[in-house]
């Protein structure tokens, strides 16, 4: 079942794997004019260690908004370092986008979840 936008509100989890990535997500709903989507968010996908196939903080795929009003909504993906605009239509269809292209089990965001490693 997918996740509707009341499962991904205020939802933020990571795990670090054993092959030395880690999976990053918070989503949250804001009023922030900053964020004209109504969302802040950050779906990372990375490497604990930079390498040639990484982008120099370790980020392999990442889905942000952290300059959405006066950058929009970006994609930042190895190994290209600059990012790609992403048209942004719901929290739900990106969240699932995320998942559909990288190599990690989804987390359930309906589920009480710790930050672990």
């Amino acid at each position: 079942m997918e996740p509707t936008a009341n499962d991904l509100d205020g939802f933020d989890d990571a795990t670090v794997y054993e092959d030395g990535t880690v999976v990053r997500v918070s989503i949250r709903r804001t009023e922030d004019e900053a964020y004209p989507s109504g969302w802040r968010y950050t779906f990372h996908y990375g490497a604990l260690t930079p390498s040639a196939e990484t982008l120099d903080d370790g980020t392999i795929r990442r889905y942000d908004n952290s300059h959405e009003d006066t950058k929009g909504h970006e994609l930042h993906a190895a190994p290209d370092p600059e990012p790609k605009p992403v048209e942004f239509t719901d929290i739900e269809e990106l969240y699932e986008r995320f998942w559909d292209e990288i190599p990690k089990p989804r987390f359930d965001p309906s589920k009480e979840t710790d930050t672990h490693d």
